[in-house]
């Protein structure tokens, strides 16, 4: 309603939001110093860390609504609000220097209180996550000196926990991006980033590394470096993913090299996973050809050395099925990550990348994303089991990459060996009969793609070829005989179509064998309609989208019509 406001009645209904949002930010910057001073009186027994906690919520969600706003996104703004904490105005650069030694006192007071730690350091996010922000910040002496703090490992940083240190790395690295002269920046990388790569490669280059890595001192060492690491990819934005992702393939190879030493650390090859997941996840949509090429490799060596560790590990010890849980899903994630350049791909828009990818050609490329997602099927499809689907995380991680895969590279599925064709035929029958509505209907969008593989090879003695005939049944009894949710209806219909396409004498017979089983001729005279209808818009059906469409429409209608004269369960 408030964009159909006359002009006068919202101005004065954001001059009293400004009111109302000013009282409340004063009420609460005051609690906050009564808190900061309490701090710096040795009175912190007295405080309590969930109002700590509440007032960087508050203070976290006010400097990302309204502290040096884009003005040019609005067409009206408040004038009052623009004039306190616009851009160039005394009031931003004070709270946002306010708001900065806010979060160096509670990392140095509240470090062993999560929660409080978790908002501080998101709050400081905040603040850089902007250029406009970020450019303030950076000037602030306290922002340098907390870098340094932090690369040198100094107390009490080095205390907080693991995901805490990551997301201060993140707001690290994107406040390195803020405008400095170029003298500063190299400083400010030379402080922040440098310590780190510096620290990593004396520890690992060391003689004597195998022997010592598992020294809790090292290992703390490692996995402090890799939550840095995550933390570095996670501040990827499009104009700083040319620098984040050099330096971060530096660390990758590296990282695969942990991956022998640390095969007896499930956490630790847990972390390393993740970072290549972290990777994928931020910077894949951004990478050119060239770039893509060297992360898909660096991910099939992870994955291969994932790979002999495992097999090792299962010859000489029969670990329970759920202390895979924490890998596989990570490893499903990554490939997922890595299926996603095939339909959300910005690399035209990265100048540096794009023209850096154009020296070498197309022809060339060793390893695609396809080669990477297939050899990780190959490891994961093995693996899994009834028992491990009961994770719900997993499983919906599980169904959400086979069906990624069944779009976007259908080819390849008749190339998989028998037994793991088999095994993924099973999962997805699995899924469609005793999964949620979720998995079903993720089951149901990946029978598509592949009746329409068939579809184009045209070997009807293929195992695909037959396997689609199985599928034709149960997605037929599914739609006809059984209850299901009305949102499955779509999918159902979509997969059926093509399917009945692809085996058409075969669904003739599914509709004549359930007619034959109608005593009641009223029933069976309604069915015989409503099939008859179903069809009428597709005969004969063809792999045409219009024709698709249609059918599924008459399909709601017929499921509407006919669906309670024959369900079964």
């Amino acid at each position: 309603n408030f964009s159909v406001m006359p002009s006068q009645s919202r101005t004065m209904t954001l001059f009293r939001s400004y009111i109302t949002g000013s009282v409340l930010l004063s009420a609460v910057l005051r609690t906050s110093e009564v808190e900061s001073r309490a701090t710096r009186a040795s009175l912190t027994e007295l405080l309590s860390p969930q109002m700590g906690k509440d007032i960087v919520w508050f203070l976290r969600r006010w400097a990302k609504t309204y502290l040096l706003v884009d003005e040019k996104l609005y067409e009206q703004i408040s004038i009052p609000l623009s004039t306190a904490f616009g851009a160039d105005t005394e009031g931003a650069q004070w709270i946002v220097g306010y708001l900065l030694e806010k979060v160096i006192s509670n990392l140095s007071v509240w470090s062993s209180e999560m929660e409080l730690a978790t908002d501080t350091v998101e709050l400081l996010v905040t603040l850089v996550e902007t250029k406009e922000r970020a450019n303030i910040v950076v000037q602030c002496e306290s922002w340098w000196s907390l870098a340094k703090q932090f690369a040198s490992r100094s107390p009490p940083l080095h205390l907080l926990s693991s995901s805490v240190q990551r997301s201060l790395m993140k707001a690290l690295v994107l406040g390195g991006f803020a405008h400095m002269d170029s003298e500063a920046k190299q400083q400010y990388w030379a402080e922040v980033l440098h310590p780190l790569q510096q620290r990593f490669l004396n520890l690992i280059n060391q003689e004597n590394f195998a022997q010592i890595s598992q020294e809790e001192a090292v290992k703390q060492e490692i996995i402090a470096t890799l939550e840095a690491l995550c933390g570095i990819a996670e501040a990827t934005q499009i104009d700083n993913v040319a620098s984040l992702f050099s330096f971060l393939m530096d660390f990758l190879s590296s990282c695969i090299g942990l991956m022998e030493v640390y095969s007896n650390t499930p956490e630790t090859i847990n972390l390393i996973i993740e970072v290549f997941v972290e990777v994928a996840h931020k910077q894949i949509c951004y990478l050119g050809e060239t770039k893509s090429m060297k992360l898909y490799e660096a991910c099939l060596t992870l994955l291969q050395v994932y790979s002999k560790n495992n097999q090792s590990r299962k010859r000489c010890d029969a670990t329970a099925e759920e202390d895979q849980y924490q890998d596989l899903l990570l490893i499903m994630e990554l490939l997922t990550n890595l299926l996603s350049k095939e339909f959300i791909d910005f690399s035209d828009t990265d100048e540096v990348f794009r023209n850096q990818d154009q020296s070498t050609p197309a022809s060339n490329r060793t390893v695609s994303a396809a080669d990477v997602v297939l050899y990780g099927v190959n490891i994961v499809l093995p693996l899994m089991s009834q028992d491990l689907l009961k994770f719900p995380s997993l499983c919906n991680q599980y169904y959400k990459l086979i069906t990624f895969i069944c779009e976007i590279f259908p080819e390849k599925i008749p190339q998989l060996p028998e037994d793991l064709f088999k095994s993924l035929m099973f999962s997805l029958e699995l899924g469609m009969t005793s999964m949620s509505s979720e998995i079903s209907q993720l089951c149901l969008e990946a029978l598509s793609p592949l009746a329409e593989q068939c579809a184009k090879n045209q070997e009807k003695d293929a195992p695909l070829f037959l396997a689609t005939r199985h599928f034709l049944k149960l997605v037929f009894d599914m739609l006809v005989l059984q209850k299901h949710s009305v949102e499955m209806t779509t999918a159902a219909g979509e997969a059926l179509y093509t399917l009945v396409c692809l085996h058409q004498v075969e669904y003739s017979e599914l509709v004549e064998t359930l007619l034959s089983t109608q005593r009641d001729p009223v029933v069976y005279q309604r069915l015989a309609n409503a099939f008859n209808k179903l069809t009428a818009s597709s005969t004969p059906p063809t792999m045409d989208r219009k024709q698709k469409i249609a059918f599924v429409k008459s399909l709601e209608e017929f499921v509407a019509n006919v669906g309670g004269l024959l369900c079964v369960k």
